[in-house]
């Protein structure tokens, strides 16, 4: 019996992330590292009362589209 895939590689990740979850969704080489970016590369946490620190996956992505933007680069439709 073949398995249907249900759900996509991202909804794979959990919406709320420990550090350690969300240093490995944007690949840091370690949790320290993604630490130090912290408030200049990725966004602060959100404090969840009894859990700590937590990081939701919206901020992580929205995070990573504003590092890989660039304003001057000009998208040709028919080059896709």
């Amino acid at each position: 019996m073949t398995r249907t895939r249900t759900s996509s590689v991202a909804e794979a990740w959990p919406r709320l992330m420990r550090a350690e979850t969300a240093a490995s969704y944007v690949d840091e080489v370690s949790v320290e590292a993604f630490r130090r970016g912290v408030g200049s590369l990725y966004p602060q946490p959100i404090k969840v009362s009894g859990k700590g620190d937590r990081w939701l996956r919206d901020d992580l992505d929205a995070a990573i589209e504003k590092l890989t933007s660039r304003p001057n680069l000009v998208r040709d439709a028919s080059a896709v």
